[in-house]
């Protein structure tokens, strides 16, 4: 099982698994060429960036911890750590840290800017001009996944990322999208792990005021996606409502349990 916070539909539906997220609806955008810092984006100040910890996160010289907004990167543990790094980890903090350590940045937020342990949550414009976000997610470096009221420039991202998957780029080389249904036998999902799923949706079916998507005829042993209340407002709120989400093809992104 995997909760859905937030769905973004395209030519499929999105969704991710992180803290509860916003809704829209996405129009393709061109891949490729550098996109400017999307317009709905709030300048939130600056940071001088002095490093670069192993969770992908900025830490300014004036001690701030700034989170990447929209995108996750794949986990880098030490050695001694209970968990292993993800595939290609220590190749994406690299191209995190040569691009940011020692440069000032201008930082752009939405919605929530602070996250619950007091880091700021934003996007990053680099010296250069280009948008972080983008040029990590069209090298491979990370994935696009998003908050509740996280949604400016995600058509560009996902545009991106779907590049650098069909390029095999950074990530791409070794992540599988695992296609959940009773015919596939959920081939290729691992309880723990970050994943991407997709799969069209049997039944839809509402207990205790959680909302489970259920992508097998039994819940029991086939995948289901759980959409907490708190998140079913936020559906509703967009103008979406997943009860009528049966017979739609969806993709879900996060941790599986």
């Amino acid at each position: 099982m995997v909760k859905i916070c937030n769905l973004f539909a395209e030519k499929i539906l999105r969704a991710s698994g992180a803290v509860l997220a916003a809704v829209t609806l996405l129009t393709a955008e061109a891949a490729g060429a550098d996109a400017p810092m999307p317009a709905a984006l709030s300048n939130c100040g600056s940071a001088t960036i002095r490093s670069v910890e192993s969770t992908a996160t900025l830490v300014a010289a004036n001690g701030d911890r700034i989170q990447l907004a929209s995108v996750k990167m794949p986990e880098l543990w030490p050695a001694s750590a209970a968990y292993g790094s993800w595939p290609h980890a220590a190749w994406a903090h690299k191209n995190l840290e040569s691009r940011t350590r020692g440069k000032t940045v201008e930082l752009f937020c939405e919605g929530e800017a602070i996250s619950f342990d007091g880091q700021k949550i934003a996007h990053i414009l680099l010296p250069t001009g280009e948008w972080l976000q983008q040029q990590l997610v069209r090298e491979g470096a990370a994935y696009v996944f998003t908050r509740r009221d996280h949604t400016a420039g995600l058509a560009q991202l996902y545009a991106d990322e779907d590049s650098a998957r069909a390029n095999s780029l950074g990530v791409w080389q070794t992540t599988k999208i695992v296609v959940a249904d009773s015919q596939a036998n959920n081939e290729g999902m691992r309880t723990g792990w970050f994943q991407i799923i997709r799969g069209t949706v049997l039944d839809v079916a509402t207990v205790r005021r959680q909302t489970f998507l259920n992508f097998g005829a039994d819940w029991r042993k086939d995948f289901t996606a759980e959409i907490p209340a708190r998140a079913l407002r936020a559906f509703k709120k967009a103008g979406m409502d997943p009860l009528t989400f049966q017979a739609k093809y969806l993709e879900v992104r996060g941790w599986v349990t």
